[in-house]
């Protein structure tokens, strides 16, 4: 079972992403229930609803993400590791989490040159800048590089892993 000590900065920034995740869900579900209603009942379809649905759900996914893995709640399959001893799957535990931080800080690195490229192109239907859809990807990998340090900075310090 994971442990949900996070630092007041992390702690605040999860928070945010929570709520974040929250209003987004709102304005993805309004926006699609009035393209039904445009499309069906009006007859005039919106022409930039289901670009709006789509970006809303991007954002969703990757924050989600991040609030995901910092509440332990990610698939996986744990039968060999809970069969280790506790010292072995703490630093088990350790290593997954410095290989999903090297990951996330790969993926940060990468997404800059996309970001910046995309920074004068425009969505077709709302015009809005495509780089304000991919800034998505470094914020919630950002999110998740903090989480996996933190963990990290417990075990090597405190000598107390995520687990129970």
């Amino acid at each position: 079972m994971q442990t949900r000590q996070h630092s007041v900065v992390l702690n605040a920034l999860l928070n945010f992403a929570k709520y974040a995740i929250i209003s987004i869900s709102v304005v993805m579900v309004i926006v699609t229930l009035a393209q039904v209603v445009f499309r069906y009942v009006i007859a005039a379809p919106l022409p930039w609803s289901e670009e709006l649905a789509r970006y809303c759900f991007v954002w969703i996914v990757f924050l989600g993400g991040a609030l995901g893995l910092s509440r332990g709640i990610h698939l996986g399959v744990d039968l060999f590791v809970n069969t280790l001893p506790d010292p072995v799957r703490r630093g088990l535990d350790a290593l997954i989490n410095a290989l999903i931080a090297g990951f996330a800080a790969t993926v940060i690195y990468a997404s800059y040159p996309v970001i910046n490229m995309n920074m004068f192109q425009r969505s077709p239907a709302l015009g809005v800048q495509m780089s304000w859809i991919y800034i998505a990807i470094p914020i919630s990998m950002g999110l998740i590089f903090l989480i996996c340090a933190e963990r990290i900075f417990r075990y090597l310090f405190s000598g107390h892993g995520q687990r129970d």
